[in-house]
């Protein structure tokens, strides 16, 4: 219920009131009237608006909505305690910011007073504005540097007061719990992050291949080489808007490369190679080149070859070639089968392997086995010459 002290400004005839709402729509203020631009216009739907304060605080506030209907209503005053060094008052406001609040009080900011929570934050029920000595200082953030009064304590703290929003990623120039200062220089960089995917080429490799069936020398194109696609997403960093970082979060190939695969003629060897024999010793172990005793199930003794291609190239069994991945044929050595590899001379070894590929020269048996490298040198450095190819139990 209203004191009787307003009910005179609410006892008004229909015309009255209609007058009285013309011209807080029309001229925005009245006598008495404590009108503010930026607290006027709370209101989208409303075309124009105007308010009247009265003594205790309540305020009238009326206009025209966009469907040419006018309006009024009374906002009640509620108390909001303004502390400044110890002293306290109350003042009664319906509406409004801090800044009109201490205009009420009559409270005027000296240089070195800071207010909390900041001017043009909005007043409600109950708040306590307290007004505190603090350090002058200079702040950088979002493309401006504004000269502002830190109340005391943290650097973490002085910003929150002064309504600068810092997230986990932002950079600050000082550490956040350093003691304000006076004139200190802080500059807050946002920090941001952005995805992005896009369709890459994938560039396909050259292989190269020795061949008798060529002149000492002579190339030739035996595969065309096409480029693969790939679907790349990266995590950008920005700072202030501007690019510094990515990383790769995830690629998915959409098309595998093909490689292109070139024949290189060579002179014929004229090494004698030792026919392809599969034999057994009586106790089926050998010694590696590590010294320890191996058993095998069988040994094989022929021709060996080297050939190289990209990691990650495909092989017969789907796995892609990799040091110890070799050649054969899969119907003397079967897929799978774990092998150790020496030279039959002992002076070359190229260890334990796992049969995974095949190629042509192993099927029609001019070779027993085709060694994987990475290089083409050490392709070369193995060259052909006799293994023994022991299958282990």
């Amino acid at each position: 219920m209203l004191k009787k002290q307003n009910r005179k400004y609410l006892i008004i005839t229909t015309s009255v009131i209609l007058g009285l709402l013309m011209v807080i729509t029309s001229a925005f203020s009245v006598a008495a009237a404590v009108t503010n631009e930026n607290e006027a216009k709370q209101s989208n739907t409303d075309i124009s608006y105007g308010e009247l304060e009265f003594a205790n605080g309540d305020m009238l506030i009326g206009g025209k909505k966009d469907n040419g209907e006018y309006f009024m209503q009374i906002l009640k005053a509620f108390d909001v305690t303004v502390n400044e060094n110890g002293t306290t008052q109350n003042i009664k406001i319906a509406k409004g910011t801090v800044a009109g609040v201490l205009r009420k009080a009559n409270i005027t900011l000296t240089d070195t007073q800071v207010v909390i929570p900041s001017l043009n934050h909005q007043v409600s029920k109950n708040m306590v504005i307290n007004i505190e000595n603090g350090y002058p200082v200079e702040i950088t953030a979002d493309g401006k540097t504004e000269k502002k009064v830190a109340p005391l304590g943290t650097v973490e703290n002085a910003l929150k007061a002064l309504d600068y929003e810092i997230s986990k990623d932002d950079i600050i120039s000082v550490d956040k719990n350093e003691k304000i200062k006076p004139d200190m220089k802080i500059k807050i960089q946002r920090v941001t992050y952005k995805r992005t995917t896009k369709t890459e080429e994938i560039s396909y490799d050259t292989v190269t291949k020795t061949t008798e069936d060529l002149e000492a020398g002579e190339t030739k194109v035996e595969t065309k080489g096409k480029n693969g696609t790939k679907e790349v997403t990266r995590k950008i960093k920005y700072i202030d808007g501007k690019e510094t970082d990515s990383e790769i979060v995830k690629e998915k190939v959409i098309k595998e490369p093909v490689n292109k695969v070139v024949l290189v003629g060579q002179e014929e060897s004229q090494t004698t190679y030792a026919p392809f024999e599969i034999s057994s010793s009586g106790t089926n172990t050998f010694t590696d080149s590590n010294g320890n005793t191996v058993a095998y199930s069988r040994v094989l003794t022929g021709s060996g070859t080297a050939y190289t291609a990209p990691a990650g190239a495909g092989t017969a069994t789907g796995v892609k070639a990799y040091l110890g991945g070799v050649a054969v044929n899969p119907n003397i050595i079967p897929y799978g089968s774990k092998l150790y590899i020496v030279s039959t001379d002992g002076s070359f070894v190229y260890g334990y392997a796992t049969a995974v590929d095949t190629g042509g020269a192993l099927m029609d048996g001019s070779a027993i086995v085709d060694v994987y490298y990475p290089t083409y040198g050490e392709c070369a450095n193995f060259g052909r010459r006799n293994v023994n190819v022991y299958v282990l139990s």
